[in-house]
């Protein structure tokens, strides 16, 4: 990936034998030496207004966590992140996205089913993991792009972020925001 890029790193926790915590702090003590950048000896995590984990004593590194399934995914990057997995489960995607889609999204989802329905999750999900605001965000508000590839706030024109899906596993549907628009 290109310098100041997010990186990602995707766990299988069925695997892993170090908590959740260990492994984060592990990954950006990884990611800090191959960007040159400096950590302290100790990270402290806090907790932003709506929940959203960040380094108290090193707010040049930013970070997301996401996992489903036996998946656990994190984004490491110098810029504010977001990032969300999902794996396929049995669900009522029409009333999910009739309660959180805006109307475009529901026409896209529903003629593209459950690839599109997550499609749509993860780009959202991910873009209010990166705002900080997480579920506590009308979900309407906001409207998925994909002709640009952006998450776009209907109520602020000109506020969103560029997203990417990434492949990961049969069953499985990923998405990362970052600011700037660099994932």
């Amino acid at each position: 990936m290109e310098a100041d890029s997010a990186r990602i790193y995707i766990i299988d926790e069925t695997a892993a034998d170090d908590s959740r915590t260990e492994r984060l702090i592990r990954l950006a003590r990884s990611y800090a030496a191959e960007e040159a950048m400096p950590l302290p000896q100790m990270l402290c995590i806090a907790k932003g207004e709506y929940g959203k984990p960040y380094f108290e004593n090193a707010p040049w590194l930013h970070f997301s966590l996401s996992h489903s399934g036996g998946l656990w995914v994190c984004a490491l990057c110098r810029y504010d992140v977001g990032i969300d997995i999902e794996q396929h489960a049995a669900r009522d995607h029409a009333a999910l996205s009739r309660r959180f889609f805006h109307p475009n999204e529901i026409e896209y989802t529903r003629r593209g089913g459950t690839e599109a329905f997550y499609s749509v999750w993860t780009a959202k999900e991910s873009y209010v993991k990166l705002t900080g605001t997480g579920l506590s965000r009308d979900l309407r508000a906001l409207m998925v792009d994909w002709n640009q590839n952006r998450v776009e706030e209907a109520d602020r024109p000109g506020w969103g972020s560029r997203f990417c899906e990434y492949p990961v596993l049969e069953d499985y549907f990923l998405s990362a925001c970052s600011c700037p628009e660099e994932v």
